[in-house]
């Protein structure tokens, strides 16, 4: 019964431990700060140092630029 108790005990402990580090998303809104995503025209995969006013091709990954939906022209995101 007491190797029971500590069986539920563990594994309670591990689901929450879990549940809670998979909640961590490493694409934070405060991460998506550079031009890589702020520009008007983005790279797919976001490559550091990528991002332009105009189309064209990311210098690093050599893929075509797609515009960027989330672009406000005045820098600024009103919600």
């Amino acid at each position: 019964m007491k190797y029971l108790k500590s069986l539920i005990l563990f594994l309670t402990v591990s689901t929450m431990s879990l549940t809670f580090s998979s909640c961590n998303n490493s694409t934070d809104k405060k991460e998506q700060t550079g031009k890589e995503y702020t520009a008007k025209y983005v790279c797919p995969m976001h490559c550091e140092g990528s991002g332009s006013e105009e189309p064209g091709q990311c210098p690093v990954c050599g893929m075509d630029y797609v515009e960027n939906t989330e672009h406000k022209s005045d820098g600024h995101k009103h919600d």
